[in-house]
């Protein structure tokens, strides 16, 4: 069952970083924002230098996620910088946004709790990690001293 969650993890992990990899090439290259996707970036309109830094942050935590490095608190700041900005941009409402916006909290609340799964170059154990069988193990072999 454990092999099984590591490999839900790693796909959450990959999914996440592909959504945000597309709303990152949405921002950045402005050709993309007459495609018919919902996009976060692409609502922001007369804010050219907001969504472009929003899109930068996006490419960046997309690596981030995709290589493992602190995978629950890069899946925390990319849930937050995804669906804050459609909240606030998108009063109205869009159903496909709400659509990527669920979506989106459907790849990253597992990975905010349980960390990244297989293949993570730099994952740290934290408090809110709930991986806590592997953290007590952990901890007991850190704490013994060589007889």
């Amino acid at each position: 069952m454990e092999n099984l969650t590591e490999w839900l993890r790693l796909n959450f992990r990959v999914c996440l970083s592909a959504t945000l990899m597309i709303e990152a090439a949405i921002g950045l290259i402005p050709q993309l924002r007459d495609c018919n996707v919902p996009t976060v970036v692409g609502n922001m309109e007369g804010l050219e230098y907001h969504s472009a830094a929003l899109a930068a942050l996006f490419f960046v935590l997309s690596f981030w996620l995709i290589l493992g490095i602190r995978t629950s608190m890069v899946a925390a700041m990319a849930m937050a910088l995804l669906v804050l900005p459609a909240i606030m941009t998108n009063p109205d409402g869009d159903p496909a946004l709400a659509v990527k916006i669920t979506l989106v909290s459907v790849f990253a609340v597992p990975l905010i709790l349980y960390g990244g799964g297989r293949y993570t170059l730099y994952e740290v154990h934290e408090a809110f990690n709930l991986n806590s069988g592997r953290m007590e193990e952990w901890q007991k072999r850190g704490s013994e001293q060589p007889g």
